[in-house]
């Protein structure tokens, strides 16, 4: 997965899939979502679904410095249960990252042709991701967290990642990856944190092939700054 994805629909549509409370009450359409950029992500809180903006690039909660957010965009199925970094948001801080459309860069001698990834019929889906919480260590001159009850919010930054595979036959004409797509009968059980990483582990396989639909589209996308439908024309 080269790292853009879109998610223009309705959070309504999203809600006939799964019922939730939204916790990002300014969400905009959006058609080249890129990374270290806010979107939607669905957590379970108080054992219900809920709906936040988080940072896409996880930060693991040990860290010393933010920088790793640029880094750890993706994780591999192959390893997601070894690397440091994901050890733990696999077993119990596992999250959904709705989407409908995940793009892919073919390499044509000096060029990068992107096309777009869907569903068979267009609707919303989710990658399977990990979340953490990371906590800026207090800046000179600031009071020490153990003064406060809790960190100031400006302090605490929630991060994401999105889980890979291999790519499946259609997917692999354009990648060798592709991003891990949970069916929607399985979507409570992968955020469910009483389940633990080997009771999910199934799930981190190629979508299939027949189920998806690919189209060439406009190199408006290689630019993250352009977050339009324009986007999404064929190219």
């Amino acid at each position: 997965m080269y790292g853009r994805y879109s998610f223009a629909k309705d959070l309504s549509e999203l809600a006939t899939l799964l019922a939730f409370m939204s916790r990002a009450p300014f969400f905009v359409p959006r058609y080249n979502i890129a990374p270290r950029q806010q979107a939607p992500v669905i957590v379970l809180e108080n054992y219900q679904p809920a709906l936040r903006l988080m940072l896409w690039g996880l930060i693991p909660s040990w860290a010393k410095e933010e920088s790793l957010c640029h880094k750890l965009i993706k994780a591999r199925a192959e390893t997601i249960f070894e690397k440091p970094s994901f050890r733990k948001p696999i077993e119990r801080q596992r999250c959904l990252i709705p989407a409908d459309g995940f793009y892919e860069w073919q390499r044509q001698q000096r060029e990068l042709t992107p096309f777009r990834f869907t569903v068979r019929d267009n609707s919303i889906f989710c990658f399977a991701g990990t979340h953490d919480k990371w906590i800026h260590p207090p800046r000179s001159g600031e009071f020490e967290f153990d003064d406060l009850d809790e960190p100031p919010p400006k302090q605490v930054i929630e991060t994401f990642s999105i889980s890979t595979t291999s790519a499946n036959k259609m997917a692999a004409a354009v990648h060798e990856r592709m991003p891990v797509i949970v069916s929607p009968n399985h979507y409570l059980w992968w955020i469910d944190e009483r389940r633990d990483g080997e009771a999910v582990r199934f799930m981190l396989r190629p979508y299939p092939a027949e189920d998806m639909e690919c189209c060439r589209v406009s190199r408006l996308v290689n630019e993250a700054k352009n977050d339009s439908p324009d986007c999404l024309k064929p190219g």
